[in-house]
């Protein structure tokens, strides 16, 4: 097979250099001039250390002791003032000197926020909702921008998926609302389009995200707004002469973590340990296993070491923008490949972005947005880490010949190496996304927004194994071609009107109407005996694989109609309603439309007469309060329908049709929450702290879940609306500016929120997906398996009074100096057992049976649950099982910092999971006892039993012990985990370079700096990474999980 090489794509190059073209022509038209001023506040004091920056530009200058200014820019650049605590100012350059007059603001309260359909001044806000702009996005440099949310709003859980290139993230909103795994994710609204996903826009595109977490702020979206709203807004041309900004990073990858594995030494004494009781076979293990003729054993790998590389990421930009009063636009190319830490791995991802606001008339605004992208995956098999450490590290990897040793048939042990060069998994997404909007402004109080918009994905997954690692001479190779192709319309229309009465009263209400529709198409076709392991077409298999030949696809529309009115007096009072009707195709006939209504007021406190008395302190005191009902779509398309599959058996090559395992049910219906919060917002000292507390309860009902059907209806279930679940949280947020001068400044964020969740009811009795218990009255991830009191030091250890409650102590024959004497057979000799108290116990003794063997030395301990009656008995089973503990973290936080000196600006983050457990299913997958099949890790076959008396914390090797111990092979606490950690999340420290070495440039700006990704992590945890996504019900298994890397780099801003 052709080897596969992960290379930049000299495209982006191409552009960049036409663009570069266009970079210096522009800045040689463009009129250079240095703008000098001074800024005062209302006083006519000067002002120190004020941030004066070119628009659309990432550096600027600050003003020295006397407030004086200089910036070098072009002829009618705006310029941007900017102090904690005053107003912004904007001001035209004219090469005239400026005198700048700055005033006090309360917390900026009347900056403009974006909300659903709309905007409202920050006062006004009486929901939930958080703000991250493009600072932050900037200041952590990650790869995608859920990497960089993590942490910046406080109740919103980021986990990576994968540590794999290109991988997606789970994201959650204060707990999950549903038990579909697909409906917990949160609803994206990219510039007022509701889009399925994320991973196609580029941070560097983005000027501010928005939480919405409460009902009164997401209700708005009604049926699709239950798990929370991340409102995104792209950045947006400005007014002025072109502007182009070019960005590159370079960096490089490590794994963060390796794991201890065994050697060749090692995993030969695994292998005897387990046949100790036949000394014979266990010499000839060790006489094959050291032959110096045998070719097959002749190495001694750490495998992690071959299939770990140095990795890296390079991330390039292009922006342009300007324009004018009515014309103003800004377009963007962006480029990321990875190389991935696991051998092939590797991703590149092409962005390009265009935004157009023009006014041809005064009260008309059209505003145009395409966005295309292209992301192709090298992806991985990642259970290559667990063939990897089953192998044993004296197989040898290649030929002599150098040729890969492709299969190894006894247990499936196959060679790691090549499971990663010859087989392909390539995932490619062509996509592209245009929308049109207008605005008409009838009156200063009366506007109407109209948009349509269009999204394309097209998505193509090519898979193929090489021949040779099918274990056998026949030749065969298989592959696989998948290609999906989806498409989206959707529109709306809404009235805003907003006018102040009586100067007192301010009114703003929103009416309007919305429709999407969707579709996909899906095509599958598989083959094997390919006449080349080079080429992939499926033309070229000469075997069709008939079963997995197929077409699909499915239709759905929405509509929807919503409203919403905003009541203010005097700005200290301040009433909403928000009211949506939604019906979707998703649902049964009965219940195709649901209505999601929510109500929510703010007291500002710190306006009212009685509260004068701390105006030079408090700047702002706002208490919130909100309740109303959201819903949740995300149930499957065809759920509330019968529906038929192909069967898997041909007549005359015609298959049959054989009804699927679900019964349709008409009357399904939205999973809908109700959510009451509190909250309290408060800021000091004119914005230099302030202070943020939200308490919520979110109680889901109707949740659906699958009711099991009696075997005559010849369905197995039926999915209905009879589970809840509920959500309680409390989040708090403080940012501060401890230090603030001409020459320094510290910025400092502390997040930390926390939630607790509860099975309410099911559909269904309380029953165990494998290692977790579904329960009513129980949270979500609650592990459930066998408890490890330890291990059987003698054969005689396994003693008991006869109702099992207490274990007896065995007294053995010692020798003179108090040692235990061991007798031929291995055994001590017994000679009585003592009670818990230290006397003599005189009656029968009981002994516990596991699979209908007795334990003995070298067995784990049991624990032996009582049963409903409080009786014990002598056989461990799966009636033995208990509660072990959660998945869920007790809570969360994060402490972000920024510093700078002068030109100089140092940001770091630390990310904190408290609480909750891991199942180290990998650990436990090496700990077993599969000889040929299973490698254990040096921990256990060092530390394992081995002899009579040896007090250990883990089991023997030996093959009597499988049966007695097989329990471990499922879920018990042993391999149950702390998954508390602390990491520092980023570091990046950059120097912007004075605008005083660039006034003789063509230059603007120019920003250097370094920066590194997850450096540090704190844990007890034994596992490649504690933090673990996966599913709402069964969380928390780390079974193979692609690890997560470290990241150290380097890069550059210019400005022309």
């Amino acid at each position: 097979m052709k080897k596969k090489e992960h290379k930049s794509k000299s495209l982006f190059w191409r552009l960049s250099l036409v663009l570069s073209a266009l970079i210096l022509s522009t800045n040689m038209m463009a009129q250079s001039i240095t703008q000098t001023g001074v800024i005062v506040d209302q006083n006519n004091e000067p002002m120190i250390g004020v941030t004066v920056q070119v628009k659309g530009a990432t550096t600027g200058g600050i003003t020295d002791l006397d407030g004086n200014f200089s910036i070098k820019c072009n002829k009618g650049a705006t310029l941007v003032f900017s102090f904690m605590g005053y107003k912004t100012v904007e001001h035209k350059a004219s090469g005239q000197r400026m005198r700048i007059e700055m005033a006090e603001d309360a917390q900026a309260l009347d900056e403009v926020v974006i909300v659903g359909f709309g905007s409202m001044n920050k006062k006004h806000i009486t929901g939930s909702m958080t703000s991250v702009d493009s600072k932050i996005l900037e200041e952590k440099n990650s790869v995608n921008v859920f990497d960089a949310l993590q942490g910046a709003a406080p109740g919103m859980q980021i986990v990576s998926n994968s540590g794999a290139p290109g991988s997606s993230s789970f994201v959650s909103i204060r707990g999950a609302s549903t038990f579909s795994d697909e409906g917990v994710s949160p609803l994206y609204v990219v510039d007022g389009v509701v889009v399925d996903n994320i991973d196609d826009i580029s941070a560097n595109d983005i000027k501010q995200i928005d939480v919405m977490k409460d009902a009164a702020s997401s209700a708005i979206y009604g049926a699709r707004s239950a798990n929370g709203v991340i409102l995104i807004t792209t950045k947006s041309g400005e007014s002025g002469k072109p502007r182009v900004d070019v960005r590159y990073q370079h960096s490089f990858y490590t794994v963060a973590r390796k794991l201890p594995q065994v050697n060749a030494f090692e995993s030969r004494l695994s292998m005897a340990a387990t046949d100790l009781d036949n000394p014979s076979k266990t010499l000839e293990k060790f006489s094959a296993r050291t032959d110096s003729v045998g070719m097959q054993y002749s190495t001694n790998y750490y495998y992690q070491d071959l299939l770990f590389r140095t990795g890296g990421r390079d991330d390039a930009s292009v922006q342009i923008s300007g324009g004018s009063k009515g014309f103003k636009y800004r377009a963007s190319l962006n480029y990321i490949g990875e190389k991935g830490v696991i051998l092939e791995s590797g991703n590149d991802k092409y962005t390009a972005n265009i935004n157009v606001d023009y006014e041809p008339w005064k009260n008309i605004k059209f505003t145009t947005r395409v966005r295309l992208s292209y992301n192709k995956v090298n992806n991985i098999k990642e259970s290559v880490l667990q063939d990897a450490m089953r192998r044993d590290p004296d197989m040898i990897i290649w030929y002599p010949d150098g040729e890969l040793i492709p299969y190894y048939s006894s247990g499936g042990r196959r060679n790691p190496i090549a499971e990663l060069k010859q087989k392909l998994d390539e995932r490619s997404t062509y996509r592209g996304n245009f929308y049109q909007g207008v605005t008409w402004t009838f009156t200063p109080w009366l506007r109407l927004d109209a948009d349509i918009s269009a999204d394309y994905t097209s998505y193509r997954n090519l898979t193929f194994s090489s021949k040779y690692l099918e274990g056998s001479d026949n030749g065969k190779n298989t592959g696989a071609d998948r290609s999906q192709q989806t498409w989206k319309y959707a529109g709306e229309a809404y009235l805003n009107f907003n006018k102040t009465i009586a100067k007192d009263h301010s009114l703003n209400a929103m009416v309007g109407s919305s429709f999407e529709v969707s579709n996909q198409l899906e095509y599958n076709i598989a083959g094997s005996f390919f006449l080349s392991e080079d080429i992939h077409y499926m033309n070229l298999a000469t075997v069709k694989d008939v079963k997995n030949i197929y077409t699909s696809g499915w239709d759905e529309a929405m509509v929807g109609v919503f409203g919403r009115v905003v009541y203010s007096w005097k700005s200290r009072y301040t009433i909403t309603g928000n009211l949506r009707f939604d019906g979707s195709s998703r649902f049964g006939k009965n219940n195709r439309w649901g209505s999601f209504p929510s109500v929510s007021a703010a007291w500002r406190i710190s306006d009212e007469p009685f509260m004068r008395w701390s105006n030079n302190v408090l700047t702002d005191a706002k208490v919130r309060a909100s309740y109303g009902i959201t819903g949740n779509d995300k149930i499957g398309r065809y759920e509330s329908q019968t529906v038929y599959t192909a069967g898997s058996q041909y007549y005359n090559s015609v298959g049959g049709i054989v009804p699927a395992s679900k019964y349709g049910n008409p009357d399904l219906k939205w999973e809908q929450t109700k959510q009451t919060n509190i909250g309290l917002d408060l800021s000091f000292l004119n914005g230099r702290i302030m202070f943020v507390a939200d308490y919520y309860i979110k109680k889901t009902s109707d949740l659906l879940s699958d009711y099991n059907l009696p075997s005559t209806t010849g369905y197995d279930k039926m999915r209905v609306n009879l589970a809840s679940i509920e959500n309680k949280g409390v989040e708090l947020s403080l940012t501060t500016t401890p230090v603030r001068t001409r020459d320094f400044s510290w910025s400092t964020t502390v997040n930390w929120w926390k939630n607790d969740n509860k099975i309410l009811d099911l559909a269904r009795e309380d029953y165990i997906n494998s290692a977790w218990l579904i329960a009513a009255g129980k949270p979500a991830g609650l592990f459930y398996g066998y408890k490890n009191l330890g291990v059987y030091e003698y054969d005689a250890s396994n003693a008991w009074t006869q109702d099992y409650k207490t274990r007896l102590t065995p007294v053995f024959k010692r020798d003179g100096d108090g040692n235990v004497i061991i007798g031929l057979n291995g055994q001590p000799t017994l000679e009585k057992y003592l009670n818990s108290d230290g006397s003599e116990y005189t009656g029968k003794v009981a002994q516990m049976t596991v699979n209908g063997v007795i334990a003995g030395g070298g067995d784990v301990i049991w624990y032996n649950k009582p049963n409903e009656n409080g009786e014990l008995d002598n056989v461990i089973n799966s009636n033995d099982q208990t509660e072990l503990g959660k998945a869920t973290p007790d809570w969360f936080g994060s402490w972000g910092n920024t510093l700078t000196y002068k030109d100089f600006s140092l940001s770091f983050n630390f990310y904190v999971s408290w609480g909750g457990q891991v199942w180290n299913d990998l650990k436990r997958y090496y700990c077993s006892w599969g000889g040929n099949t299973h490698k254990q890790t040096p921990e256990y076959i060092m530390q394992g039993w081995k002899y009579p008396g040896e007090i250990t914390g883990w089991y023997a090797l030996n093959s009597r012990q499988r049966k007695t111990n097989n329990h471990s092979m499922s879920l018990s606490d042993q391999f149950l985990e702390d998954a508390t950690f602390i990491r520092l999340q980023s570091v990046r420290l950059s120097y912007n370079v004075n605008q005083r070495f660039l006034n003789k440039t063509p230059l603007r700006s120019v920003q250097a700096y370094i920066y590194g990704n997850n450096l540090l992590t704190w844990t007890n945890y034994t596992g490649y990474d504690p933090e673990l996504s996966g599913g709402v019900l069964t969380p928390g298994k780390d079974s193979s999980k692609y690890p997560r890397k470290r990241e150290f780099g380097i890069g550059f801003n210019v400005g022309f």
